[in-house]
């Protein structure tokens, strides 16, 4: 005997219940908990370093980085007040284990001459990166003349 088709208002066959039969010759298993099948270790952020070390390149290649996490504001700072406070925030962002930071020095428009803040800390982003403190630094709307801040990959 065959079995009567019903269709949908639109034309589409309608599936009843013993249409589906997929799995159901597998062999029953033992059903895991939620906290089982995720292990801790997948959570971990120093695992996740670890793994991000193991795979090397730059940032945005072989590296998935959040937004920045945290801002620094130079704007109205002279450059010897500037340097001590990308200093400290750098070291508290490592300390509490940030990966992405946002250093905003401004566009330096109002500044007598050339730029100063850009200048001293993409300076100071250069000396880090050769030194391995950070992993790269990027300034944020692809070119320094357009930016007015750096994101640091820690």
């Amino acid at each position: 005997m065959k079995k009567k088709i019903t269709r949908h208002k639109g034309g589409l066959p309608q599936l009843a219940d013993d249409d589906f039969h997929f799995g159901c010759d597998l062999p029953e298993r033992e059903q895991e908990s939620f906290a089982e099948m995720f292990d801790s270790s997948s959570f971990d952020r120093e695992a996740l370093a670890g793994m991000n070390s193991e795979r090397g390149g730059k940032p945005g290649k072989n590296f998935i980085y959040p937004s920045p996490q945290e801002h620094l504001d130079l704007h109205g700072l002279t450059g010897p007040e500037a340097e001590r406070k990308v200093t400290n925030f750098l070291l508290t962002a490592r300390k509490k284990r940030l990966r992405t930071v946002a250093v905003i020095t401004g566009k330096g428009l109002h500044s007598q001459g050339l730029p100063v803040l850009q200048d001293l800390v993409e300076g100071m982003a250069k000396a880090m990166k050769i030194g391995k403190e950070i992993r790269n630094y990027v300034w944020e709307n692809g070119h320094r003349e357009k930016s007015g801040a750096i994101i640091i990959y820690l």
